[in-house]
């Protein structure tokens, strides 16, 4: 990780098949220009796709930058919202890029919500085999999450259930684009996400998130330039690793999450639901014997001091077994949860009916006493 003069973090992110370089800082996009010159070659060619968050102001900003750089730019409306993670989007997006002519030898940069990015992430990683894509999040969560691993498209009825294994060749994270409240559903699930992906990764990613969480929690810039770059490097490691446990622990606390989040609604952050999964998970661990009671207790200091506290809700323990196995059963035929022996070491495991009941009903009346 490198920080330029003007205070713009460089880190190289391994992905799945190759690398994403990221950006990260407070005016990154006006030297975007400078960073793309030389991804494809000549002639340039760049679809400019933005989806409706997108402010004239920063379409013309990134398309002076591109164009500065010797692209010439050909403007692609996408999709907002959940509606872009559909086959209906998919099937629109490529239409657009074959007007246009992209190839694989082009470029198309994504400006936008995660829906969006995941929509162009989802078309770029198999449009003419695989075409260079550049993320432009306008979001926090964004920024976190999709650049590494983008969301899946809904088919069926079913949530997120086709997924692109590569994310965004560049991701420019402009500091000055990306402002949330520290305080907002937001900010907390990406402070949840940090969390996951350290306790994941490293002991030494554990300590700097540790060292700077006070700080994200009072929304100190320079801490979340730094924590944006190294969540970033976590998560690649995950996604990027030849270990298929590994790979599967980048997943670390989504079922624990998406299955409460069925019994709750959305008024409950998901980053405060993926908190309790670590919370929830890790005491498995230990009732197992496989994960130090001490360890236990470092999650949940970690959690606190990153204001992620503990959610009260009336849930029935019955209801959340059948929760978390109807979120399981849909994407595998058998029940595991990621389950952390020790930091760096969050590994699939089988659980037995008794044990998880046993826990739930702990989980559920504890909350419920809240």
């Amino acid at each position: 990780m490198s920080t330029g003069t003007q205070g713009i973090t460089r880190q190289w992110v391994s992905m799945p098949g190759g690398s994403s370089d990221l950006r990260v800082g407070k005016g990154a996009i006006d030297v975007m220009g400078s960073i793309l010159k030389g991804s494809v070659g000549k002639p340039r060619l760049c679809a400019l796709a933005c989806d409706a968050s997108t402010t004239p102001e920063l379409r013309e900003q990134v398309r002076r930058q591109l164009t500065d750089a010797g692209f010439r730019v050909t403007e692609v409306e996408v999709t907002t919202g959940p509606a872009a993670r559909t086959l209906g989007a998919v099937e629109e997006l490529a239409t657009r890029l074959s007007e246009v002519k992209v190839t694989a030898d082009d470029l198309v940069c994504a400006i936008g919500g995660g829906d969006a990015l995941s929509l162009c992430s989802f078309v770029c990683a198999s449009w003419c085999g695989g075409t260079p894509l550049v993320h432009v999040p306008v979001d926090l969560l964004s920024a976190v999450e999709v650049g590494t691993v983008p969301w899946g498209i809904d088919i069926a009825g079913l949530p997120q259930m086709l997924t692109a294994r590569s994310g965004a060749k560049y991701v420019i994270c402009d500091l000055d684009l990306i402002k949330a409240d520290p305080a907002s559903a937001e900010s907390i699930t990406a402070r949840a996400l940090m969390a996951t992906a350290a306790i994941c990764d490293a002991e030494a990613a554990v300590q700097r998130l540790w060292d700077r969480a006070e700080l994200l929690v009072d929304g100190d810039v320079e801490s979340l330039r730094e924590q944006l770059a190294d969540t970033a490097k976590s998560r690649g490691h995950l996604i990027s690793s030849t270990s298929i446990a590994t790979r599967q622990s980048a997943a670390f606390g989504q079922t624990f999450a998406n299955a409460v989040a069925r019994l709750v609604g959305p008024e409950v952050p998901r980053g405060l639901l993926l908190a309790e999964a670590v919370r929830f998970q890790s005491r498995i661990a230990a009732a197992t014997g496989i994960l130090k009671v001490d360890d236990v207790l470092t999650f949940d200091e970690l959690l606190d001091l990153l204001a992620l506290d503990p959610v009260s809700c009336d849930v029935d323990p019955d209801a959340l077994v059948d929760a978390l196995k109807a979120e399981r059963f849909l994407r595998s035929n058998r029940f595991i949860l990621c389950l952390p022996r020790g930091i760096a070491r969050v590994r699939p495991a089988s659980v037995d009916d008794e044990v998880l009941r046993e826990h739930a009903e702990a989980w559920c009346a504890s909350r419920a006493a809240l």
